[in-house]
């Protein structure tokens, strides 16, 4: 591939991520998610055109580069989504182990929750769509009082939920809004508890998603970031 002064192979692009700063990972996932020195720009214009042989060997070394750093397994989990969101928010991802996503470098009593999907652009009308947030995969208690207690030590522990809208078409974050916990756990509380009630026995824990119109329907507050 040339890129009008030099030519890059697959092997080039391989070594370049495989030795890519923080920085520059997050832009080779949002490529890598867009389907779309050796400088940065020529690697990105390689990995939008690659074939589906090279893109085996490029998402296997994005895997040996996030393993390299313990930072878990970036296809599990919306893992790659995390790293992204922490980085351009100034945290850093925390390893996997079921508790707070992300925490301030600067502050290790800093953490926060990360939540996030595909963004869905406007209505007819010109509005913006209402977009779902799921907070699943919580454990299930023998009682509805211990699940209580659970659920809401889980939702407070990070002062922040923050939720962000990816364009997957495009490999760019669209805007994150930051959300208070207590808020949050006023919207997620009824919906984990009919999830309680409603057992399944293929899946026995609990969960639910909240949606960007009910946050604006029970007015709750929240702060916009735009990317």
């Amino acid at each position: 591939m040339t890129d009008g002064s030099s030519t890059i192979t697959l092997n080039d692009v391989l070594k370049y991520i495989k030795n890519a700063s923080y920085d520059d990972m997050v832009k080779i996932l949002s490529e890598v998610l867009s389907r779309s020195t050796i400088k940065l720009n020529v690697v990105l214009k390689y990995i939008k055109n690659a074939s589906y042989d090279d893109m085996v060997k490029i998402l296997l070394e994005v895997l040996s580069w996030f393993k390299l750093r313990n930072l878990g397994n970036p296809f599990n989990y919306n893992r790659a989504f995390e790293f992204i969101v922490a980085i351009n928010l100034g945290y850093v991802l925390l390893p996997v182990g079921g508790g707070s996503d992300a925490v301030n470098p600067d502050d290790p009593n800093d953490t926060i929750e990360l939540k996030g999907t595909e963004y869905k652009g406007l209505n007819k009308k010109g509005k913006e769509k209402s977009h779902s947030f799921s907070y699943n995969g919580t454990s299930r208690k023998p009682t509805l009082k211990e699940q209580e207690e659970h659920c809401k030590k889980k939702i407070m522990r990070d002062k922040y939920h923050y939720w962000t809208m990816t364009d997957y078409e495009n490999g760019e974050l669209v805007k994150t809004l930051k959300i208070k916990n207590s808020d949050v756990w006023t919207l997620i509380w009824t919906k984990w508890e009919k999830s309680w009630y409603n057992v399944k026995d293929d899946d026995p824990r609990i969960g639910g998603s909240i949606s960007t119109n009910l946050l604006k329907k029970m007015n709750i507050p929240y702060e916009v970031i735009t990317h």
